[in-house]
């Protein structure tokens, strides 16, 4: 993998207990999520994911700079902050019954993006977003 923050994620979403593969695609998606790193919520406050602010978050500090639908996103101390909170938003969704309880199952960018949108993770289509993974799953999904 090039990018180091692609690494970054790849290696917190590890520690934090997502399999292998699943946390090649949160590193995807954080790229995706980010047009490779250059969003402003990236830039100014570590948000990886797009994630929106929510009050009380355990690993927000806040608000960060405003959506263009009009709401905050969270605004993170770290890119592992914003990295905790997908993985605790996974977990969730497991608890839910909405994410499969082995989480190896997970192997494609297409079942990912389904997952994603069926839990109303994102508002493109599933075509759209599931590119997005693609193109940047296949760049650094070998990682040893």
């Amino acid at each position: 993998m090039s990018n180091p923050i692609q690494q970054l994620i790849y290696s917190d979403a590890l520690a934090d207990g997502l399999p292998d593969n699943l946390s090649n695609l949160v590193a995807a998606q954080a790229a995706h999520e980010t047009g490779d790193f250059t969003s402003n919520a990236y830039e100014k406050d570590n948000n990886c994911f797009g994630y929106k602010a929510v009050p009380g978050g355990k690993w927000q500090e806040g608000n960060g700079i405003t959506s263009s639908e009009g709401d905050p996103y969270a605004k993170y101390a770290s890119v592992e902050n914003s990295v905790h909170e997908i993985v605790d938003w996974i977990a969730r969704r497991q608890k839910e019954g909405k994410f499969p309880q082995d989480l190896t199952t997970i192997t494609t960018p297409l079942q990912y993006a389904t997952l994603l949108k069926n839990c109303g993770y994102y508002g493109d289509n599933i075509q759209n977003y599931t590119a997005g993974i693609i193109n940047y799953f296949q760049n650094f999904s070998n990682i040893a």
